[in-house]
């Protein structure tokens, strides 16, 4: 996932963070085995934990009080019912 994490670094609009999830979903086919989180379940609880710890951790880099987290919640609840 190498490649991945020097490609979010290059996200700077939709097109990039479109390219980003094209990506994400080829090297989950391609690499499954590569995956802590192989399940949705498992995935989304990752990403609950992740944010939980490093958002309260010394060393974070992102601005916490500046992301649209609607957005995101839009993208993820999407993700369960669009077709």
């Amino acid at each position: 996932m190498n490649n991945l994490k020097e490609q979010i670094e290059k996200i700077s609009d939709k097109e990039s963070f479109l390219a980003f999830l094209n990506e994400l979903i080829f090297d989950f086919r391609k690499n499954p085995k590569e995956w802590e989180n192989s399940t949705i379940d498992l995935y989304l609880e990752a990403m609950l934990s992740w944010v939980e710890d490093y958002s309260s951790c010394e060393y974070n880099h992102i601005d916490w009080n500046h992301i649209d987290y609607s957005a995101i919640a839009t993208i993820l609840y999407m993700g369960k019912i669009y077709e």
